[in-house]
């Protein structure tokens, strides 16, 4: 790449002139990649054992993110909009970087080359910080092999969770197009805010109100579970529309990792290890 100080040109050969060739059926069709957010930003919540106050640290990290991404994805879609194409927009990989591409000024390509790369890194250790956490707490609580519930014992991170996947990182990101890639990531986190509605209802109906104290009360509820459900179901089918396939090796996948779960790692779990908190029998019990 030659950095000059005419505007580089732009190839807009493979660009339709509908303003919405889709119709709003192509705007429900790319409904689940607004859940990347969310991915971001409640990966604050998996590292509270790691900080000395999480009760400070939470809050922040989490509003903190919040901020960020409100920010840069206003200015993302304003600049770009304004520099490139909509038509361009919708196929291009990297808009902020094209945006300055288009401007001709060498010092902005550079300092978008860079931010890239920043931003690249960044989402990559995201991923790794939440897959890991996980497989920490699943190895924590036998449901995978203990070895991976193993802390660092200076840093107090989980090292073998981390240093295990990031050869994985590794490949998914070299080898695989970044729309599966973030498809599939979405996709396991969309299957867990789809668990979490039954166990909004699950938990009220074991511990009713009277009988555990609680910090926070939601006077609407169940209606944020119905809002939730209704948000999932939305998504799925917006999955479905552009990414059927990865939707239906993701359901094979966590069907035959469920019963592995189930048939070869349960016996391995210490069920009385997981309720370590002085609440009563929940209900039924």
């Amino acid at each position: 790449m030659q950095l000059g100080a005419s505007a580089v040109p732009m190839d807009f050969s493979a660009i339709t002139t509908a303003p919405l060739p889709y119709g709003w059926i192509g705007i429900v069709a790319a409904l689940h990649f607004g859940l990347w957010y969310y991915l971001g930003i409640e990966g604050t919540c998996q590292a509270a054992e790691e900080v000395r106050s999480p009760a400070r640290s939470l809050p922040y990290g989490t509003m903190a993110g919040i901020m960020t991404l409100l920010i840069a994805a206003t200015m993302t879609w304003y600049v770009c909009s304004g520099l490139l194409p909509w038509e361009y927009l919708g196929q291009a990989g990297t808009p902020l970087f094209d945006a300055a591409r288009v401007t001709g000024n060498a010092g902005l390509m550079v300092l978008l080359f860079v931010g890239t790369m920043f931003s690249t890194l960044a989402s990559a250790n995201g991923c790794i910080n939440d897959a890991s956490r996980a497989w920490f707490s699943m190895g924590r609580d036998r449901y995978l092999p203990s070895w991976f519930g193993a802390v660092h014992p200076v840093y107090r991170t989980p090292y073998r969770s981390i240093v295990f996947l990031v050869p994985i990182a590794l490949i998914f990101a070299l080898g695989a197009p970044l729309d599966q890639v973030v498809t599939f990531s979405i996709l396991s986190g969309l299957l867990g805010y789809t668990f979490m509605t039954f166990n909004m209802v699950m938990f009220r109906r074991k511990w009713p109100l009277d009988t555990i104290k609680r910090g926070y009360v939601h006077p609407l509820h169940p209606l944020p579970v119905i809002v939730l459900l209704t948000l999932c179901a939305a998504a799925y089918f917006a999955v479905f529309l552009g990414y059927g396939t990865q939707l239906s090796a993701m359901m094979c996948f966590y069907i035959v990792a469920s019963l592995w779960f189930h048939f070869r790692r349960y016996r391995f779990v210490r069920r009385g290890d997981q309720f370590t908190m002085p609440w009563p029998k929940p209900q039924g019990y």
